[in-house]
């Protein structure tokens, strides 16, 4: 099938079935295209289950793209579902994409904006703990630690905010004095 025809189902078909089927070609032609896929995650006739089932199986089919496809579909999940009831789910892809490329640190900060401080349904610990992990792992840790300052402010934590608010100041300090 030709990737016009595949586009055009994932941006008209509401048959779930109908969407597998192309999903599920577009994959055995080997059609790696994220533009493409990113269509078909936000069609609205998509459950929750479903679009996680394609972001799974696509990023583990072309690994290429999986950074891509776990950050759009992390994202498409956020706005387009009830992010209170699916925090974990946006947590892991955000999670997964840090995996793929433990430098960046676009993965950390879209999982910690994407908390609901107003609600705290979720613990915070869960994001304040891959914050942390990640910086260990990224270039540069200065953006981890200000989001953690954030992160604790809108918590009320003023100790911790400012512990982390130092931490980000003595980073910057040794970069860009060469220590």
């Amino acid at each position: 099938m030709d990737r016009y025809k595949y586009e055009y189902i994932f941006k008209n078909s509401r048959n779930s079935d109908e969407l597998f089927d192309a999903f599920d070609n577009a994959l055995k032609d080997g059609i790696d295209d994220i533009e493409l896929y990113k269509i078909l995650f936000w069609n609205p006739a998509l459950s929750l289950d479903e679009l996680s089932m394609f972001i799974k199986k696509l990023g583990s089919t072309f690994p290429h793209i999986a950074y891509d496809v776990y950050m759009w579909g992390a994202k498409v999940i956020e706005l387009s579902f009830d992010n209170v009831e699916n925090f974990e789910t946006i947590l892991n892809f955000y999670k997964k994409a840090s995996e793929i490329k433990p430098l960046e640190n676009e993965p950390y900060i879209k999982a910690a904006d994407a908390y609901n401080f107003d609600l705290k349904i979720h613990p915070p610990a869960s994001v304040i703990n891959f914050l942390k992990k990640g910086t260990t792992k990224v270039k540069d840790p200065s953006t981890l630690y200000f989001k953690l300052s954030e992160f604790f402010g809108k918590l009320g934590n003023v100790e911790l905010k400012n512990h982390y608010l130092n931490e980000a100041e003595k980073y910057l300090k040794r970069k860009y004095r060469g220590e």
